[in-house]
C-alpha cells in the first residue's frame, strides 16, 4: 500500500518546488485501489514535508472506511478512476496528484478568486516558500491553463469542477512573482470578484527590441511583465530587491525609453505606489490614462469586491496552503 498526497498537500509540494529540484516521473497507474492512509503506513512513509494538527496532511484514499483512527491526517475518498496522468512518482511508493488534478481539488473546498490565484501560481514561473507566501526564486511553469483544461475533460461528476472551469477563464500563465499575480488578478477578474474591467493582459509577453535599439539594452528582446496587445501598453513591476544599484537603475531606465520608443506604453509599478487600497486604486486610474482606456465607475457591490480582493492578495497572515 503507498501513500498519495492530495489537496493543500498536494499544493504544497508542488508551489515550493524550486528551479534546482526535479520534477518526478508521471505514473501510469490510472486507479487508486492501491492506496492507503493507516498512521502505520504515513509514519513509514518518506514523505516531503512534516505535517502537524495546524497543517495537517491530505491525502487520497478509494473507500471511506479508510479515513478513520487518523490523527492530523484529511482522507478523501475517490472512488472512481483517474484521467492519465494524474498521479506523479515519489519518494518510496507513494504519489502526488498532479499540478492539475490539484487545482480541480483546490477548488472544492476555496472561494472562486482563491482559485484563479492557485491557478495562477500553478502556471507560474516561480516558487514560494513553505509558509504557503513569498517569493523564493524562479522555476519552469508546473503546468499550463492548457493542462489544466485537458484534466477536466477526463473528469466527471466530480467535486469542485464546475468552480474549477469558472476559474480557468481568468487564469494567466507565466506570471513572475506574488505581486505579478495581484495586478493580474485585479486586470482579468470581472467586477463581481474585484476586477477592474482592463483588456486581455499577457504575463511575460516577448516583445522584439528594434535592431538599431539593441546595442542600448544590450538584447534582442524583452520580456513585457504584464503586456496588454490590444493596446500596445506595459505594465512593470520593479521590485526593491532587483531593481536597485547603479547597473539595474540604468538598465531598467534604458528598457523603458527602448519600449516607448518602439511604441510601447509603459507604466512601473513599486510597492510603494500599491502599499494600500488607495493608491492601489489610483495606480490603476493612471494606467488606464497612460494606455488611453476609459474610466469606469463602479458599483458599491463592485467597490467592496475590490477592497476585498485587494486584502487577502495583500494580506501577510494569507496562506495559500
Amino acid at each position: 500500500m503507498s501513500i498519495c498526497l492530495s489537496h493543500q498537500s498536494a499544493l504544497r509540494y508542488w508551489l515550493t518546488k524550486t528551479e534546482e529540484e526535479c520534477v518526478p516521473n508521471c505514473s501510469e497507474k490510472k486507479s487508486l485501489a492501491w492506496a492507503s492512509a493507516s498512521m502505520r503506513e504515513i509514519k513509514g512513509a518518506l514523505l516531503p514535508f512534516d505535517y502537524s494538527q495546524k497543517r495537517p496532511l491530505h491525502v487520497l484514499v478509494p473507500q471511506s472506511e479508510q479515513r478513520h483512527n487518523l490523527k492530523k491526517v484529511i482522507a478523501h475518498v475517490w472512488a472512481s478512476d483517474l484521467p492519465s496522468g494524474s498521479l506523479y512518482e515519489l519518494a518510496g511508493t507513494n504519489y502526488v496528484c498532479s499540478p492539475e488534478l490539484t487545482f480541480v481539488q483546490m477548488a472544492s473546498c476555496r472561494a472562486l478568486t482563491e482559485v484563479v490565484e492557485i491557478g495562477c501560481h500553478l502556471c507560474g514561473e516561480f516558487s514560494i516558500a513553505d509558509e504557503g507566501r513569498g517569493y523564493v526564486g524562479k522555476r519552469e511553469a508546473l503546468t499550463s491553463p492548457e493542462n489544466l483544461g485537458t484534466c477536466m475533460d477526463g473528469l466527471f461528476r466530480v467535486r469542485g469542477i464546475v468552480r474549477a472551469r469558472e476559474a480557468l477563464r481568468y487564469v494567466v500563465p507565466c506570471t513572475a512573482s506574488p505581486m505579478e499575480v495581484l495586478l493580474v488578478l485585479a486586470f482579468a477578474l470581472p467586477p463581481n470578484c474585484g476586477g477592474w474591467v482592463m483588456p486581455e493582459v499577457v504575463a511575460n509577453q516577448r516583445i522584439d527590441v528594434d535592431e538599431h535599439l539593441r546595442p542600448l539594452v544590450g538584447a534582442s528582446h524583452f520580456k513585457g511583465d504584464l503586456y496588454l496587445p490590444s493596446v500596445r501598453g506595459n505594465v512593470e513591476y520593479d521590485s526593491y530587491e532587483y531593481h536597485t544599484g547603479k547597473y539595474r537603475y540604468d538598465h531598467t531606465q534604458a528598457r523603458r525609453n527602448v519600449l516607448e520608443a518602439m511604441g510601447v506604453k509603459t507604466v512601473s509599478a513599486t510597492w510603494g505606489q500599491l502599499n494600500t487600497f488607495e493608491k492601489f486604486e489610483a495606480f490603476i486610474w493612471m494606467v488606464r490614462e497612460r494606455f488611453g482606456l476609459e474610466q469606469r465607475s463602479f458599483t458599491m457591490t463592485e467597490r467592496a469586491a475590490q477592497m476585498n480582493l485587494y486584502a487577502h492578495l495583500t494580506d501577510s497572515k494569507a496562506r495559500l496552503f
